[in-house]
């Protein structure tokens, strides 16, 4: 498994998209990250 590295503002827009109520299929189509990367 490959790590990937996120800046703060990567990491801010996931919480905003999973705030928002997105799943974590949406919120990583969205931004463009893997779905298991959006595990918050």
């Amino acid at each position: 498994m490959a790590r990937r590295t996120f800046t703060v503002v990567d990491i801010v827009e996931i919480y905003v998209h999973w705030y928002a109520g997105l799943s974590k299929s949406q919120v990583s189509a969205s931004l463009g990250v893997d779905r298991m990367a959006t595990k918050v």
